[in-house]
């Protein structure tokens, strides 16, 4: 049994690219067309090093957003997600008339 004052070992949650795609597709209750993923990314350059005797040039790379983008169907491919297919628009039963005698 783990001690209270010992930290929790997590495993990390993960998703692929098609995962988070159709997490995406569901949350924003799309119904219709291809989608992919789309990152956004920020890049800054400058000195980098440990110490100022191993300062090179260098560029950091960073993940600024996350989202989604409609795809033509000639430009689909193994990531490609079919909204229609992971959250088909369910249409509600009509309900019927009761028949009184």
């Amino acid at each position: 049994m783990q001690q209270c004052n010992e930290p929790i070992q997590q495993q990390p949650i993960m998703f692929s690219i098609r995962e988070l795609t159709e997490i995406i597709i569901k949350k924003q209750k799309m119904h219709d067309g291809l989608y992919n993923l789309s990152i956004e990314f920020q890049i800054a350059v400058g000195a980098i090093g440990q110490s100022p005797e191993t300062v090179f040039p260098g560029a950091m790379f960073g993940v600024s957003r996350v989202g989604i983008s409609r795809t033509d169907p000639d430009k689909k491919n193994i990531h490609t997600v079919d909204a229609s297919e992971v959250n088909p628009l369910v249409k509600p039963v009509p309900k019927k008339k009761k028949i009184t005698k």
